[in-house]
């Protein structure tokens, strides 16, 4: 696995936010960006893993992605809206596309291990926002370690 793989996830999971609801994400870099302007913006990143040994020459990776997805609170109702529309599509995207156009081996979804999502208000600085969250997990291939 390259930090090429995580990139090219990264993009591709922004570019699902972009497709799943009529309102435009008027933001969604394949880096998470340092402002909030403007609403609704999209951030992804790795954010957590897990690997195991195969043996003393294979790993395997399973990286964690997290998408956010902010919106203003200054109209719940909208707000809702599009975070409802979102949280119903995109599992349905991701399921179609479970390689993330080919960038990984499989997002890990399965009963024993589902994708978990929230809602909750947001704050970072003077920034307040609604955030949709979803924590991603995936397969990278296997990785020899020599």
């Amino acid at each position: 696995m390259t930090p090429t793989t995580i990139d090219n996830a990264i993009a591709r999971l922004q570019d699902l936010v972009q497709e799943c609801t009529g309102v435009t994400i008027k933001s969604a870099p394949d880096y998470p960006i340092e402002n909030a302007d403007p609403f609704p913006f999209s951030a992804a990143y790795l954010s957590a893993g897990n690997f195991r040994f195969t043996n003393a020459s294979m790993t395997h990776i399973f990286p964690t992605l997290t998408l956010e997805i902010h919106f203003s609170r200054i109209n719940i109702k909208n707000t809702y809206q599009n975070i409802n529309a979102i949280a119903l599509e995109l599992p349905r995207r991701l399921a179609k596309d479970p390689t993330l156009n080919g960038t990984v081996s499989t997002i890990v979804a399965t009963q024993d291990q589902p994708i978990s999502w929230e809602v909750a208000p947001f704050e970072y600085g003077s920034i307040k926002s609604q955030v949709l969250k979803f924590e991603i997990p995936f397969k990278t291939l296997q990785t020899p370690t020599s």
